[in-house]
C-alpha cells in the first residue's frame, strides 16, 4: 500500500511538472520563475511567455503605479528582476525603478537614444544604446563594469548566455562579447545592419538582418551553420519552439524554418511588414503586423493556418507577450491591447499609451510593465 501511495504520488508529481513544461516542450532553458522577465522576450529562446498570472483589467483600480519622470518616448522592453525593474528610453538614459511601487531607483545616461532592451545577467545590466556601445552596468547602482564600442548604433537587445553577451551592431555584426569585460570574443559578418535580437539554444544563434536573411551559427565552433533568404530585412526577432524557428520579415510574411538545417516549412501572408516578433505558447504562434492586425497562427512543421486576427488602429510594430491564456501587445494607434488567446482574440480590455508605442510589455509576480510617454505597472 505504501509503495502504491509513493508511485502516486512521484506520478501526480511529474503531471504537474509536465504540464508547467507544455508550452515549451522540446525547447532549452525556457521558463524563468513567474516573478522575473530578465530580457527583452523573456526566454533565451526569444518565447514571450510568463508563468505570471492574467492582467484582466485596466482601470483606474488596476494601475498599480506609473513614472512620467522621463524626456523621450520608451521604445525598449522591461527587464524584471527581484525587486527592481530597469527600461531603457530614447532621452538616452536606462532607468531603474523599484519593481512594486515605481519609485527611483537610479538612471544612467548614454550618449544617445536607446531602443534597445537590457538583459539581466549575473549583477550586472546590459544595454545597447545609438551612441554605439553596448553597457554592462552594475545592478544595485547603475555604475559602469565595462561599455564596449560596436562602431555604430546598437537597436538589437543583448542576450546572456554561456558567458557571453550576443548582440547585433548597425555595421552590419553580430558581435560575441565576453560577458566579465566586454572583449570582443568573436564576430560574424551580415550584409547590412542587425537590428533583429539572438535566440539562443544548445550553443546555437539565430538572428535576422537587414540583408534579408535569418542566420544560423554554431557558437562553439564560431562558423555559419545555415541562411535563409527572405524578401525584404529581418528586424523580427526569432523564437525557437519545438524543432522550429518563426520570424517576420519586412516581406510581409511570417516565416517557419527547421531549426536544424534552416528548411523552409511555411510562411503566412499579412498586408504589411512584420517587424513585430513572434510569441510562442499554448501551441500557437502570435505576431503583429503593419497592416494593424495581430494574428494567432497555428505552430509546428505543419502550422501555418491562421486561427484569428484582431484589427487595431495603427501598425502593430510592438511584440506580443502572453500570460494565464492572454495575449498583450501595443499598437501605434496608442493603446495596449489585452485579446483572448483561444477566443477568436476577443479584445479584453484596452489601456490609453499615447503616441504611437513601440515598447513590448512584460509581465512577472502577476503585473504588466510596459513604456511610452511614461512607464506603467497594471496590477491583477
Amino acid at each position: 500500500m505504501k509503495k502504491s501511495v509513493g508511485i502516486l504520488i512521484v506520478v501526480i508529481a511529474l503531471g504537474s511538472l509536465l504540464a508547467m513544461a507544455l508550452p515549451f516542450l522540446g525547447c532549452e532553458l525556457q521558463e524563468w520563475p513567474e516573478d522575473r522577465w530578465p530580457q527583452s522576450r523573456n526566454t533565451l529562446t526569444n518565447t514571450g511567455y510568463s508563468t505570471s498570472g492574467a492582467v484582466k483589467n485596466a482601470d483606474v483600480d488596476h494601475v498599480k503605479w506609473t513614472y512620467d519622470e522621463i524626456d523621450g518616448m520608451i521604445a525598449s522592453c522591461p527587464a524584471v528582476r527581484y525587486d527592481q525593474f530597469y527600461i531603457g528610453c530614447k532621452d538616452g538614459n536606462i532607468y531603474c525603478l523599484e519593481k512594486d511601487k515605481g519609485g527611483f531607483v537610479w538612471k544612467y545616461a548614454t550618449g544617445g537614444a536607446i531602443v534597445s532592451s537590457p538583459a539581466i545577467a549575473g549583477h550586472k545590466v546590459f544595454v545597447g544604446s545609438d551612441d554605439g556601445y553596448v553597457y554592462a552596468l552594475n545592478e544595485e547602482d547603475g555604475t559602469v563594469e565595462w561599455k564596449t564600442s560596436l562602431g555604430g548604433p546598437v537597436r538589437s537587445s543583448p542576450a546572456v548566455a554561456y558567458g557571453k553577451v550576443f548582440v547585433g551592431g548597425n555595421d552590419g555584426y553580430l558581435y560575441i562579447l565576453d560577458e566579465d569585460n566586454g572583449d570582443v570574443v568573436w564576430k560574424f559578418q551580415t550584409g547590412g545592419p542587425v537590428r533583429s535580437s539572438a535566440a539562443v539554444k544548445s550553443h546555437k544563434i539565430y538572428f535576422g538582418s537587414d540583408d534579408g536573411y535569418v542566420y544560423a551559427l554554431d557558437e562553439t565552433d564560431k562558423k555559419e551553420i545555415w541562411k535563409y533568404k527572405t524578401g525584404g530585412p529581418v528586424s523580427s526577432s526569432p523564437v525557437l519552439g519545438g524543432d522550429e524557428v518563426y520570424f517576420g520579415s519586412d516581406d510581409g510574411f511570417v516565416y517557419a524554418l527547421d531549426e536544424d538545417d534552416g528548411k523552409f516549412l511555411w510562411k503566412y501572408e499579412t498586408d504589411g511588414p512584420v517587424r513585430s516578433s513572434p510569441a510562442l505558447g499554448y501551441g500557437d504562434v502570435f505576431i503583429g503586423s503593419d497592416d494593424s492586425y495581430v494574428y494567432s497562427l497555428k505552430d509546428g512543421k505543419k502550422g501555418g493556418e491562421l486561427n484569428w486576427r484582431q484589427k487595431t488602429e495603427g501598425p502593430v510594430r510592438s511584440s506580443p507577450a502572453l500570460a494565464g491564456h492572454h495575449v498583450y501587445v501595443a499598437s501605434h494607434d496608442g493603446f495596449l491591447y489585452a485579446l483572448k488567446e483561444d477566443k477568436d482574440g476577443r479584445v479584453v480590455f484596452k489601456y490609453e499609451l499615447g503616441g504611437q508605442p513601440d515598447s513590448s510589455p512584460a509581465l512577472a509576480a502577476n503585473k504588466l510593465y510596459i513604456g511610452a510617454s511614461k512607464i506603467i505597472c497594471l496590477k491583477k
